[in-house]
């Protein structure tokens, strides 16, 4: 476990979750959750600061959640099945034999960890996690059986209120920007789809003559959004898809916060707060002009 480890984005996944107490930052902090298939999970203390939960602004929480586990996949379960079954002078059912081969892996493999980073904003009730992986999800789960909450919700928007397509179209017709807030930075990826394959179209430049016309053309032949290339602030670059997820980011200033973090320098904490202070509210400006730009008054659409 790195210092760095508590700042790192490239995805965000974003949930609406209102937490049913007053005393969100206590409960957070004497949090105890289950082990889920050999799983731990746990909220940690932040190696830079010593604190579990830290507050960012008036409406703003920060906090990491640790998992631990064996790094047991299907090729090594599958390997240690097949050499245990060539020595098998017992006879031991298959049933037995794979059951034997994962105690074996979890008794013999190291322990090894994540870590997963959490933006809770107490005035939207958004919760923004900085991976979309099945075992984050788990560390997901592990919040809402900690507050009792019966679920969150994920906020999916339709096709139909979209309109990427039309965005597009506009832009590259009238020059109209794509968003308020956030930059389009003239690239977006293309897709035509039927049931047979998909066909992929990286148009850039569409602030140029050429490339608007290839975009162009390419919407008329059938393609449809599938991600558009933009900035915010120049503090961060990313990919913002289909179904309004944001991929592929790069912060400003990352690689230079991460060596002083793992450096441990004098002033690490100043350099810590500062740098998640500022995560936040990009996370904050992106999804006002763009999810809840979209969503609007309906915001809240399936249950995950």
């Amino acid at each position: 476990m790195k210092n760095s480890d508590f700042i790192k984005m490239t995805s965000v996944s974003i949930y609406s979750m209102a937490f049913p107490t007053d005393k969100l930052v206590e409960t957070l902090e004497n949090a105890i959750f289950d082990t889920v298939n050999n799983q731990k999970f746990e909220l940690i203390h932040n190696p830079i600061t010593g604190e579990k939960v830290h507050k960012l602004g008036e409406n703003g929480l920060f906090f990491s959640i640790r998992a631990e586990y064996k790094p047991i996949t299907a090729i090594m379960l599958s390997s240690k099945y097949y050499a245990m079954m060539q020595d098998n002078p017992e006879g031991r059912a298959e049933e037995e034999i794979i059951q034997l081969a994962h105690t074996e892996l979890m008794q013999t493999l190291p322990t090894v960890s994540e870590i997963y980073n959490f933006f809770y904003n107490t005035e939207t009730e958004l919760l923004m996690m900085n991976s979309r992986s099945q075992r984050a999800k788990l560390a997901l789960t592990q919040l809402i059986h900690l507050f009792g909450l019966a679920g969150m919700k994920s906020i999916i928007v339709s096709d139909e209120k979209l309109g990427l397509n039309q965005k597009l179209e506009d832009y590259l017709n009238n020059g109209t920007p794509l968003f308020k807030g956030v930059e389009f930075d003239f690239e977006t990826t293309l897709v035509r789809e039927n049931a047979d394959e998909k066909a992929y179209l990286t148009c850039k430049h569409v602030d140029q003559p050429s490339g608007k016309e290839k975009a162009l053309q390419a919407l008329k032949g059938g393609y449809e959004v599938q991600s558009l290339k933009m900035n915010c602030l120049d503090d961060v670059k990313f990919k913002l898809d289909r179904q309004l997820e944001i991929r592929s980011m790069r912060w400003t200033g990352m690689a230079k916060t991460t060596n002083k973090l793992d450096q441990q320098g004098t002033g690490c904490t100043g350099i810590f707060y500062g740098f998640i202070q500022n995560q936040f509210e990009v996370l904050n400006r992106i999804e006002k002009h763009t999810l809840l730009a979209f969503t609007q008054d309906t915001k809240l659409e399936t249950f995950a």
